[in-house]
This record gives structure tokens, C-alpha cells and sequence, in this order.
């Protein structure tokens, strides 16, 4: 049973909200869930969702990969290398737009992006609230700097980085978390939101179909004009934004064996490269990196 509707919008505390669309939860038990739009921001938000603890289940589902799972010997090899150089594209933005290297990674996984920093130099701390992802991370940081929540941190610390990569969708309290992550920043500090973007090519393709809309797991589905709105609500400066060019084909893969009942990688790489050209022109890449300033 779901247990949360939202009347309000969580991006913009607007009370527009209206029925948009019907999407299926391809990943679990095709349970069906409900999409509401906000007119006055254009988030769309899974509604009525579940509550936190009714999450648990969505996130434990038989067909869903959680952190660490291995997938098989060629798919961990690719996402391995593609890993790699995610990762370099990541830190060369955060050392574009930050000062210092003194990094919080909200929603960290397994730690290998933070063990990647710290191999560069940089001081990383991570947050994960899931247990199995935490003990993996910590075992691969040798047991420092990975903690539950933003609570358990030492109050008097600052970063002059945080990111949140596919993280800020899933999170219930969005504004309290927003707002808790913003006082973690030092006075120059840049904030880093990497998100599915919802008017990208692959996602009007494939409609309800996008495994980019990921119900009940992703709770808000963004578009550019909704972090434009989410920035200002909390007094920040969007100062860029930069493309994840792999996503699209990642999430052309796994929407095209929901739509068609199978992975056609053919048709995966041609939609993912047709959508990363058209986002040339349009800036409407399937994901968007975000950098934001106070």
C-alpha cells in the first residue's frame, strides 16, 4: 500500500500539481505508479510514492542490481572501464569549479569514486545510508570517513565539494536534505547534482518506457527548468552543466528490453547516439551534471 501523496511541489512548494502520466515499475513486480506534474516549475514527481520504510522493498527487488552485485564477466568489464573514465570526467569538473580537494560524496555506494579521489590526492568523506553498500565501502577505504547519514558527520566540518550522482531523486526529504548538504559547504563551496534528464531525445522515444523515470525508486524526475527553480528556491547560482554522453546508452539499453522484451544493442547505440547528437544542439543530454555555487 503507498503510503505518501504529495499536494505540494517539493522543488518549489507549489500546489499545481496535476495527473500527468501512468508509468509501469519495469525493474520489480509491474506495479503501477502514478506521475503528477508541477506547472509552475515542470517537475514531475512519482505521487502518491512510498513512504520510506515501504521503499526498502522497491530497492530489494529480485530484478533490481544493487550495489556491488556483479552482473557478469563482459557487462562488469565495460561498466568497469567506462567507470574509469566517469570518474576522471567527474573529478576534472570538480577541480574546475573548486578550490580545495575536500570532497563529501552524498550517497557514495560502494566507495570507489571516493578511493579514486583519495588516489588523486583529494580528502574524500562519503555518506550511505545502505548497509550493504556501507560495508563495501568501508572495507575499501579501510574502515574511515563513511558514515550512515549527513548527522553522523562532526558538525564543525566543511567541504569545499559535494556531489549527489543519481542521488537526489531518491531522496524523501529533499528539502531538509538540501538544506543540510548546503551548510556542509564552505563559503566558495560548489555543489554537484548529476540527474536523468526527463526532455532528453531517449526519454521521448521511449515515453513511459524511459528506465530513466526508474518508479518508485526515483521520487522526482527533473528537467532543466526544475533545477533552475530548485537553485533559486535555496539561493544558489547554477554556474554550469555538463553531459553524461554514456547514460543515454546505458538507459537506451535496459528501456529498450522493457519496451521490446528484449536487450537489442543495436537499437540501444543508434537511440543513444541519436539522442547524444540532438542534445548537441539542445544541451538535452539523457543526464545532466549541474555544478551550483552559493
Amino acid at each position: 500500500m503507498i503510503g505518501e501523496e504529495i499536494i505540494r511541489c517539493p522543488v518549489c512548494n507549489s500546489d499545481k500539481l496535476e495527473p500527468h502520466s501512468n508509468v509501469v515499475d519495469h525493474f520489480g513486480h509491474k506495479d503501477l505508479f502514478s506521475l503528477s506534474i508541477c506547472r509552475t516549475c515542470e517537475t514531475l514527481i512519482t505521487n502518491p510514492r512510498p513512504t520510506e520504510k515501504e521503499s526498502i522493498t522497491y530497492y530489494k527487488s529480485n530484478s533490481y542490481a544493487s550495489h556491488g552485485d556483479s552482473q557478469g564477466y563482459i557487462f562488469d568489464k565495460v561498466y568497469q572501464t567506462i567507470q574509469t573514465i566517469n570518474f576522471s570526467r567527474k573529478r576534472a569538473v570538480l577541480e574546475k569549479y573548486t578550490l580545495h580537494k575536500n570532497h563529501l560524496d552524498y550517497g557514495c555506494g560502494t566507495g570507489s569514486f571516493i578511493s579514486y579521489l583519495q588516489s588523486k590526492g583529494w580528502a574524500a568523506t562519503g555518506v550511505e545510508p545502505d548497509d550493504k553498500a556501507r560495508s563495501i565501502a568501508i572495507e575499501r577505504n579501510q574502515g574511515g570517513n563513511i558514515y550512515p547519514s549527513l548527522d553522523q558527520l562532526d558538525k564543525h566540518l566543511r567541504f569545499s565539494s559535494i556531489s549527489l550522482f543519481h542521488v537526489l531523486e531518491h531522496v524523501h526529504q529533499l528539502r531538509e536534505t538540501m538544506q543540510k548538504i548546503i551548510s556542509l559547504l564552505d563559503d566558495n563551496g560548489t555543489l554537484i547534482l548529476a540527474l536523468p534528464n526527463y526532455n532528453s531525445l531517449d526519454s521521448q522515444y521511449y515515453k513511459d518506457y524511459w528506465a530513466g523515470l526508474d518508479v518508485p525508486r526515483h521520487l522526482y524526475h527533473f528537467s532543466q527548468t526544475s533545477i533552475e527553480q530548485l537553485a533559486k528556491s535555496f539561493g544558489l547560482n547554477i554556474v554550469a552543466t555538463h553531459p553524461m554522453t554514456f547514460d543515454s546508452y546505458y538507459v537506451s539499453l535496459l528501456s529498450e528490453e522493457y519496451k521490446n522484451g528484449s536487450k537489442n544493442y543495436l537499437n540501444a547505440f543508434m537511440r543513444g547516439y541519436k539522442s547524444n547528437q540532438a542534445a548537441k544542439k539542445t544541451n538535452e543530454y539523457s543526464s545532466l551534471i549541474y555544478v551550483l555555487s552559493k
